[in-house]
């Protein structure tokens, strides 16, 4: 039987501190490039890596990919959602009851300007399908975001989207998943570790 493994790293700590980044492109910290290091110690192997396109993933993963020679290609797709008005600011400088709208049905309210979750999501699988169809067999390396790995995760494990807020994915999280092809279903997925 077919297998690939996709090991999903979100990003380090990152300038700025604590925020509702979104797509703001903010570099990684000296302890962010430290965290992603220092995760990464005992893994090797991949067949390639994929990234977002923000600094914050892109330029650990074009590091990586020139320190052990893998393949790269970043991905528009899986890029943080936009978080429109919100960019930039913490949750003290939000309204308390527009976050908890956002947080118990982000489908039903979408922070001001900002992208409609439907859409990040529907872009989201879209390129995780497309990824597991091209790379079947493949050792992969997901360099990406919170927000996707979220989306990810919660339709590999069947959890409905509030639920998914929690899943705790910290910075420099590694998650690993199996996907298993079959000719006469269709293909399972498993969460081989997490954290």
């Amino acid at each position: 039987m077919l297998t690939t493994t996709v090991d999903l790293l979100r990003h380090g700590e990152v300038t700025g501190g604590r925020c509702y980044r979104g797509s703001t492109d903010d570099p990684l910290t000296e302890k962010g490039w430290q965290q992603m290091q220092e995760k990464l110690s005992d893994c090797t192997g991949w067949d390639l890596l994929i990234s977002s396109p923000l600094s914050r993933c892109s330029a650990f993963a074009q590091q990586l990919a020139q320190q052990q020679n893998y393949p790269l290609h970043c991905l528009e797709a899986i890029q943080e959602i936009h978080f429109g008005d919100w960019e930039g600011k913490k949750a003290s400088q939000i309204d308390d009851s527009l976050l908890d709208l956002f947080y118990a049905n982000p489908f039903e309210y979408t922070p001001p300007n900002g992208e409609c979750f439907s859409q990040f999501q529907s872009r989201v699988l879209t390129a995780w399908e497309a990824l597991l169809q091209q790379h079947q067999g493949k050792k992969i390396l997901l360099i990406t975001h919170a927000g996707v790995m979220r989306v990810i995760l919660s339709q590999i494990l069947g959890m409905n989207i509030a639920s998914m807020f929690k899943l705790k994915i910290d910075y420099a999280c590694l998650s690993r998943i199996e996907c298993f092809y079959s000719t006469e279903s269709d293909n399972f997925l498993q969460l081989i570790q997490h954290g």
